[in-house]
């Protein structure tokens, strides 16, 4: 049996050893952490096929002023990073065309398209098939500008066969009377789909793997050791893993690790923040986004979790939990019946690249290393598509989409 080691335990990580295993490889994780208690613990349990459009649109940096000067708007970037940062932004800019938008969109549209149909094969194996709901979701607006402001993204959903629906005025309460009567748009996208408790996901993903005979090594994976031009060990701070094979799904840590195969990648952290708020007295129907605040409520077994924003910090601030509060706040403008019991806070690292595709393929430097980080705001939509591509890749078949969009050495 062959051996594989894969650098990362979280959503992506798992998921990617979950189709190995099925495969029949021995699977090594290695990670500090527990098993999907990084990242992919706090995001907004989203499977969007609808997520195909770059964060980077045209005039996006239009509306960069309004937002900085905002404390609580949907994007911060602390005085004392913004020169680390610029480099990203440069990079983030120059994607931001038409013409680079729509070829972005067309190589997400590919990659996530199945995700609903993925993670039920993949929450089906773990034994929680109950996690994966198909109920839809749907952005919604407090005015007619902020709507018409978001129409390329409409735009080029609708170009790639995503379903959408509009609804507007009394139609908006009709259809979920939670919501705040100033809302003027909703635009449904129905079949999208949302996980309940993504750390519930990833906790049964770890433990059919450890069922399976799959190892979890508790280290930082630290470099490599070669043997003809491959990868025979990977080293960690403790010891050494002899493997067949390594894929690199550490999120927003991977850059190190990626760059001693060859992987020299413009990889930064967007800070995202959540509020999980107990025992609400009103839910939204189904996952809602703020159109202004760019936040999503999303129902879940805990409460309702809140989530998003973007904060370019890097990996070594504190949280500015002042963010977390203002999601909150955000919150009881949607709904504003809500009550609720005890609200818990959140802050981790979306892995991000500046022009919103992650790194899937071989790395440069060994032909059995494999690359699969950066997914942004898309890890867990992505993951399990990217599950798919990995185990193809690491047994030699051809993968299921065109991967050159992803490749590392676009940058």
């Amino acid at each position: 049996m062959k051996k594989v080691a894969v650098i990362g335990a979280g959503v992506v990580g798992l998921a990617c050893a979950s189709r190995l295993q099925m495969r029949g490889y021995e699977v090594t994780l290695v990670d500090p952490r527990d098993p999907g208690m990084y990242c992919s613990y706090g995001n907004a349990g989203c499977l969007s096929r609808a997520s195909c459009v770059p964060l980077g649109l045209p005039g996006v940096l239009a509306k960069v002023p309004g937002w900085l000067a905002d404390p609580m708007g949907p994007l911060a970037i602390p005085p004392r990073y913004a020169l680390a940062i610029a480099p990203w932004l440069w990079r983030f800019w120059r994607n931001t065309s038409l013409g680079k938008v729509n070829a972005i969109a067309d190589a997400l549209h590919a990659l996530l398209d199945p995700t609903v149909e993925k993670w039920r094969e993949l929450a089906a194996w773990a034994g929680v098939p109950e996690l994966i709901r198909q109920d839809g979701y749907a952005f919604v607006y407090e005015n007619e500008a902020a709507y018409r402001g978001d129409a390329l993204g409409r735009e080029l959903r609708r170009a790639r066969g995503v379903k959408i629906e509009v609804l507007e005025g009394g139609a908006v309460r009709e259809f979920d009377p939670a919501l705040s009567p100033a809302i003027t748009h909703m635009v449904l996208m129905p079949e999208q789909g949302h996980v309940t408790n993504p750390l519930r996901l990833s906790q049964a993903l770890a433990a059919r793997l450890r069922e399976g005979g799959a190892r979890f090594v508790q280290q930082s994976a630290i470099g490599f050791e070669m043997r003809d031009g491959r990868v025979a060990r990977v080293r960690t701070e403790g010891e050494a893993i002899e493997t067949d094979a390594v894929v690199i799904a550490a999120g927003a840590h991977s850059k190190p690790i990626a760059a001693q195969l060859g992987a020299d990648v413009p990889l930064e952290t967007e800070r995202g923040y959540h509020v999980m708020i107990e025992d609400p007295s009103i839910q939204p129907r189904i996952p809602v986004c703020s159109g202004e605040g760019k936040f999503f409520a999303t129902p879940m077994e805990g409460g309702l979790r809140v989530a998003g924003t973007v904060e370019l910090g890097g990996l070594l601030a504190q949280p500015n939990w002042r963010r977390a509060d203002g999601l909150l706040h955000g919150t009881k403008r949607l709904l504003p019946g809500l009550t609720h019991g005890v609200v818990d806070r959140w802050m981790g690292h979306r892995p991000s690249l500046p022009d919103s595709k992650p790194v899937i393929g071989r790395a440069p430097a060994a032909p059995n290393s494999f690359l699969a980080f950066g997914h942004g705001h898309v890890g867990l939509t992505a993951a399990a598509p990217t599950a798919g591509i990995v185990a193809a890749l690491v047994s030699g078949d051809e993968p299921p989409i065109d991967i050159a969009p992803f490749s590392a050495e676009r940058f």
